[in-house]
């Protein structure tokens, strides 16, 4: 009969038997104050409001004795300084909680390993509880592609499609004035991308006429809904394409000539002006009535809950236009 097998109550006993598939990694407690910023790395926006908030946020949770995960630093094997690979909010809450009278002693730091292309993905990916703002992951991704030369394998570092990057890396390389209004949220980062790759670089000044005219309407952002044309949603358009259908039948079964019906591109349509022809009036009406509900969204779309929510499907790649 075999021995009953012994209790392990700790993780320290667990990495240390055989008996289990738990391994030890090192995790190492440093000081706040030990850690650096490697000067231009992340790319946050130190000035940003959202920012402010999430280093309070981070600082109150230090104060509170709350649990707050632990952060990725590297050693440069050059100087022996520890810097910051992903966790910078953190590290600064940290030191404004010491600043304000908390004893924070240290922070739980996992040790990175990767190269200096991996540094920056895993600072563009990791980001803890608040996303990078569209142009710092612009910036991010650009930093990439001055490494690798491959807009694919800086795809494959960020986990996103080959598109999402190339639309991201024109933000990167906007005018400063672009990336301004995008920072500032005058201008949602798709509607800026759209606007580069049609005017290149005069875009700065036609999103500026963008957004004051946004801002006469009553709006605060340029979004695409506010110079992208039209077309009816998907269940509107099918109705119109089924009623043309219907309409063309009509047509055939009441006789029309099928030089009319089938009229080739190249025919204008003026040459038949004063001709007329007999229409079921069922598929008549179908053909208005698809027409006018799709008329009706188009009028509903330029009101602010229409052009909200356009305009948040438009966007949902996650913050990463393509």
């Amino acid at each position: 009969m075999n021995a009953p097998q012994p209790v392990l109550k700790s993780f320290k006993a667990q990495a240390a038997s055989e008996l289990t598939n738990v391994k030890k990694d090192d995790a190492f407690k440093i000081p706040p104050g030990d850690l650096m910023e490697e000067p231009g790395f992340n790319e946050r926006d130190y000035s940003d409001p959202l920012v402010i908030e999430q280093i309070r946020k981070f600082a109150n949770a230090y104060k509170a004795g709350l649990f707050v995960p632990p952060v990725i630093v590297r050693i440069d094997p050059a100087t022996g300084n520890r810097y910051m690979v992903e966790g910078h909010l953190r590290r600064r809450g940290a030191l404004l909680a010491i600043e304000e009278g908390a004893v924070v002693s240290y922070l739980m730091c996992i040790p990175f390993r990767g190269n200096d292309a991996d540094r920056v993905a895993c600072m563009i990916n990791s980001a803890e509880g608040l996303k990078l703002s569209p142009v710092g992951i612009a910036r991010g991704y650009l930093k990439l592609m001055n490494m690798l030369r491959d807009v694919n394998e800086v795809a494959k570092q960020v986990q996103r499609t080959t598109q999402q990057v190339e639309a991201m890396l024109l933000l990167a390389q906007a005018s400063s004035d672009v990336q301004r209004m995008v920072s500032s949220g005058q201008v949602s980062a798709t509607a800026a991308i759209e606007v580069i790759r049609t005017h290149g670089d005069k875009a700065g000044s036609h999103l500026q006429k963008l957004f004051e005219e946004a801002k006469a309407s009553g709006k605060t952002k340029v979004k695409p809904s506010a110079f992208r044309e039209w077309v009816p949603p998907r269940k509107q358009a099918s109705q119109i394409y089924a009623s043309i259908g219907n309409m063309v039948k009509s047509l055939e079964s009441n006789g029309v000539p099928e030089g009319i019906i089938n009229a080739s591109e190249g025919v204008d349509p003026q040459t038949l002006a004063g001709q007329v022809v007999t229409v079921d009036a069922s598929a008549l009406v179908q053909l208005i009535q698809a027409f006018k509900q799709a008329e009706k969204l188009k009028a509903k779309r330029s009101g602010t809950d229409a052009n909200q929510e356009s305009d948040r499907n438009s966007e949902t790649a996650g913050d990463q236009p393509a």
